[in-house]
């Protein structure tokens, strides 16, 4: 898998949300702490730690941001249709 072109598909399958454990792996995948995850996308550790746990939900704005900071595109799925966005 080419990591700079990965992408989170977000789609209605996995409830319209990035998994934690997607989050863990493609931070993994890019060698970053939480700590610094949190710091590019303007959350707290914490947060990160919550979401990669499940003890958090990953919404709209935050998977957006996230994604930035991770380098990576999110893929919506309306009507079966991909549509990536920012």
């Amino acid at each position: 898998m080419n990591i700079s072109n990965a992408a989170i598909d977000v789609s209605p399958t996995i409830g319209g949300m990035i998994t934690g454990q997607k989050l863990r792996a493609i931070r993994a995948l890019r060698g970053i702490t939480q700590a610094d995850l949190a710091a590019k996308a303007g959350v707290t550790q914490a947060a990160i730690a919550g979401f990669e746990v499940g003890k958090r939900d990953l919404r709209g704005e935050t998977i957006r941001k996230l994604c930035a900071a991770l380098g990576v595109q999110v893929i919506y799925k309306v009507d079966g249709t991909e549509i990536t966005g920012p």
